[in-house]
């Protein structure tokens, strides 16, 4: 009974020690504004040259991430060109019909239509027909034409026979930056080769 009675107390008293301790921490540990002013944190000089090296990358990043993005404006509307007159000698070949794909160099457009008759108002509105409108930053440098002398401006048609046939052509397409890429348009073959450089029929 005596032993019960001291282990009781040795736990009292282990239990009222843990407690003093505890105590003692807490009162030893700052509170937490004091501890938020002793933290130290950047100075406006850091500051400044932070903002600085961020102002000095973006100089050099954006020119050459609008270049990048120039030219593939003028890649893509490269493919749309390449798949577009595949897509005409296809319908002629399919319909076994003559079909007509005009470029206007001006408003740098391309559309196509079937060589039938057709009213005066369709023809004078091309929008109504299925076609290519290139951005501000892509334009026609030029067209050569087996049968027709180098067009720069105006309006031109190539004519495509039931075979899917057409005379050989190269489109000379360019950008703001003067980057320039030739399709050669083979008269037989469905292939259409694309070049970065300017390629004569000459």
């Amino acid at each position: 009974m005596c032993g019960n009675t001291m282990k009781h107390s040795d736990g009292i008293v282990k239990q009222a020690q843990k407690l003093s301790n505890s105590c003692s921490l807490c009162a030893k540990r700052p509170p937490f504004s004091a501890r938020l002013r002793n933290r130290q944190g950047f100075t406006l000089l850091e500051l400044i040259i932070v903002c600085l090296l961020i102002t000095i990358s973006l100089a050099f990043s954006v020119p050459a991430l609008r270049q990048t993005l120039v030219i593939d404006q003028l890649a893509a509307n490269s493919r749309k060109v390449i798949a577009l007159i595949r897509e005409v000698r296809l319908l002629a070949t399919q319909e076994q019909q003559p079909y007509l794909i005009h470029f206007d160099l001006d408003k740098k457009k391309i559309w196509y239509r079937a060589d039938v008759a057709t009213p005066k108002e369709e023809q004078q509105h091309p929008d109504s027909q299925p076609g290519i409108q290139f951005p501000p930053s892509v334009h026609f440098k030029d067209i050569q034409s087996g049968t027709t002398e180098k067009k720069q401006s105006g309006e031109l048609a190539l004519w495509i026979n039931r075979q899917g046939y057409m005379e050989q052509t190269i489109l000379h397409l360019a950008d703001d930056q003067d980057n320039i890429i030739s399709l050669v348009i083979s008269p037989f073959l469905s292939t259409i080769k694309a070049n970065d450089s300017y390629i004569s029929l000459d």
